[in-house]
């Protein structure tokens, strides 16, 4: 068994500081595109869920154990989320490949992939 570290604080919750307990209550259950917005860079990073409001509360808090620093960089960084419904977790698939090859978003690591015609 691993060992524990000991926090003095509690981990940093930027997300919710910024948009508010409400904001993660009011997302909708349904397969969406998100894209996490910064405020001088447009688009951060596009990805998809089939179900928004579970994918987003992964992001509520910022824990460094849970986390990569790429991540945690990431959240610290989000200004707002912007999200696209779509009718089904294909066609969600679909719309992030569309988005990431069109914005090209600093945080989506996988490099410029193509939509499929």
């Amino acid at each position: 068994m691993g060992a524990q570290q000991l926090w003095l604080w509690p981990p940093p919750r930027p997300l919710v500081e910024r948009l508010g307990v409400d904001f993660f209550r009011q997302l909708p259950t349904t397969p969406a595109v998100y894209l996490l917005c910064g405020p001088h860079e447009g688009v951060l990073y596009v990805g998809k869920a089939r179900n928004l409001r579970r994918r987003l509360a992964a992001y509520r808090v910022a824990n460094p154990e849970r986390l990569p620093r790429r991540l945690i960089r990431l959240l610290h960084l989000v200004t707002r989320v912007e999200w696209d419904l779509c009718p089904s977790e294909a066609a969600a698939c679909h719309r992030e490949a569309e988005l990431i090859a069109a914005l090209n978003p600093r945080f989506n690591r996988a490099g410029t992939t193509w939509p499929v015609r």
